[in-house]
């Protein structure tokens, strides 16, 4: 294993040294972009046209703006129905055809998903099949 050397003071100056400090210049001809007509505008990087250079009141409009976009789509994706996001629905039933139960279903609940204008006869009907008014989950019932 090798051990490298700690660089000397002089050699983390320069590793941290930024250049000129930034300053703040006035674009000749006014500021038609600024929202405070007293701001002044901050120059962008050395050489690029001053119509890039942003004023502060711009720059926090534009993060307000962004984090509300943010805010809007975040509530958006809220908004959808975890079932619609899982894939997960209720087969449909159709009467003749054989029912394995699920969990959580019971001979009330499935007479209601069959025929929701008349679940009671339904419902007699499969107790009268099934001998039980309960029913265990994997049981095959053939719908009335």
């Amino acid at each position: 294993m090798a051990i490298a050397p700690l660089p000397g003071w002089e050699d983390l100056d320069a590793l941290t040294d930024t250049g000129p400090a930034l300053r703040l210049v006035p674009i000749p001809g006014g500021n038609s972009r600024a929202a405070d007509p007293g701001a002044q505008v901050v120059a962008g990087p050395p050489g690029a046209p001053a119509s890039l250079a942003l004023s502060p009141a711009r720059r926090a409009r534009l993060r307000r703006t962004a984090l509300v976009a943010v805010l809007l789509g975040l509530l958006g994706g809220l908004a959808v129905p975890v079932a619609a996001l899982a894939g997960t629905t209720t087969p449909r039933l159709v009467a003749g055809e054989i029912y394995t139960v699920r969990s959580g279903d019971t001979l009330a609940s499935i007479a209601g998903r069959l025929d929701p204008s008349r679940p009671g006869p339904l419902l007699a009907e499969m107790v009268a099949q099934t001998g039980s008014s309960t029913v265990v989950v994997g049981e095959h019932i053939v719908l009335p």
